[in-house]
């Protein structure tokens, strides 16, 4: 097949892990015969050599330069300029590389109008829906208020979510079914019943794809043995993740103090292992940090290549994974699969992964009381740890890469035939 992905960012220009995984696949296609050519945007200046890829960066991102995170300003005059950009762009692309079919992954950042070009064309389109952009052109109010009242809690929506909101045509919500040329894969029910919630509905159908993950299969020897702790009298926590407020890193510190309080006897430190590319959540963290004087005992580090997660894990005691929303998380399957002791927020497609008092221990998303009691009871329960480690590593086999691929593959196969 010649395949032709449609993705706003592309390696080594990244914000997250779904452009690392656009990437994988795209590579994994091309080593199975396919023909692959990637549309995305200049975003970031890098470029870098692809094997077996033709990379067209020639889009233009709806977004500042440096600091995706903050508001956007552009005159109208200048986003009808990009718009029409963006159109020839896709048209010139399609006319000369001849694709069977458009593979589209995530179009944040770009206008509700380059989504309505992919949808007028004739050629066959399958959607890969880790996360609810599209769902931000077709009924931005349903998700507006899904993230206010859901996630947040009844508060104003905050980082990212704002800013898409508050940046482009906003469309009202409909009572009637908004149907999308193309199929969908989902990556987790959760994905999948938030879209059937918004009334959308895809004409060739649908299917769930668990996303997979490349393990590296360490030997046992190099895997810490969970009924004790890293070091002699302390208890080392660990977050690993974009710094975000969906990320919920902030219930981890406010659930900080009552888990030092409940364990007198332990030092307990908290080490935060993420971007800063969101420099007003930073900020907020730091200035809870120090209204709950948990200085001393907060650490930051840079961001982690997936290659080093496992070697991470070990020199740490128990994974915190406290998102607010999460739609599948790669990021959770190492985790468990490195057997560090984990306890996760009940939000999104967490559940389908972590099995309470299975493969971890589950908390209520966004509430302190609740994580810090999983923890303290992760910490005093010596056996548990040790069981909930092991049955963890064996449940995250269960996601590879390589299922992954197989499974798209035939989507892809499927979606031309229809």
């Amino acid at each position: 097949m010649k395949i032709l992905f449609i993705s706003n960012l592309y390696p080594p220009n990244v914000i997250g892990g779904y452009e690392r995984l656009c990437f994988e696949m795209a590579s994994a296609l091309h080593d199975r015969g396919h023909v692959i050519t990637v549309l995305t945007s200049s975003y970031g200046g890098r470029h870098e050599e692809t094997r077996g890829q033709r990379v067209i960066r020639t889009l233009k991102l709806f977004a500042t330069e440096g600091a995706i995170y903050q508001p956007f300003d552009a005159s109208p005059e200048d986003r009808a300029k990009w718009e029409r950009h963006n159109e020839e762009q896709f048209c010139q692309l399609v006319e000369e590389a001849k694709p069977d079919m458009l593979f589209v992954w995530n179009l944040y950042f770009f206008n509700h109008g380059f989504l309505d070009l992919i949808q007028q064309s004739t050629l066959a389109k399958l959607y890969l829906l880790t996360d609810n952009w599209m769902l931000m052109f077709l009924n931005a109010e349903f998700i507006g208020n899904y993230f206010s009242s859901e996630v947040f809690k009844k508060k104003e929506a905050g980082g990212i979510i704002k800013r898409i909101l508050n940046g482009g045509k906003k469309k009202k919500s409909r009572n009637s079914i908004i149907t999308i040329k193309g199929r969908a894969i989902f990556a987790s029910k959760f994905m999948m019943q938030l879209y059937q919630d918004a009334a959308c509905r895809f004409q060739e159908g649908y299917t769930i794809c668990y996303h997979g993950v490349h393990f590296l299969h360490e030997p046992d020897a190099l895997r810490k043995e969970r009924t004790t702790f890293v070091a002699e009298g302390e208890v080392r926590l660990l977050f690993a993740g974009r710094l975000v407020d969906i990320k919920g890193v902030h219930t981890a510190l406010e659930a900080l103090a009552g888990i030092q309080q409940a364990c007198p006897d332990r030092l307990v430190t908290l080490t935060i292992v993420g971007d800063t590319q969101d420099k007003g959540y930073k900020e907020r963290l730091d200035d809870l940090a120090s209204r709950l004087g948990l200085e001393k005992s907060l650490s930051f580090r840079q961001p982690v290549a997936e290659s080093g997660l496992f070697e991470l894990f070990q020199q740490f005691d128990i994974y915190l994974f406290p998102s607010l929303y999460e739609p599948f998380s790669l990021t959770l399957i190492l985790a468990l699969e490195a057997g560090i002791p984990t306890v996760a927020s009940a939000a999104g497609g967490n559940v389908e992964i972590v099995g309470h008092r299975q493969t971890g221990l589950l908390f209520e998303a966004g509430n302190a009381s609740s994580l810090k009691r999983q923890v303290v009871e992760m910490i005093k329960n010596d056996r548990l740890r040790a069981q909930l480690s092991c049955a963890a590593t064996e449940r995250a086999r269960a996601f590879t890469f390589e299922t992954m691929v197989s499974h798209i593959e035939t989507e892809l196969e499927h979606t031309l035939c229809v």
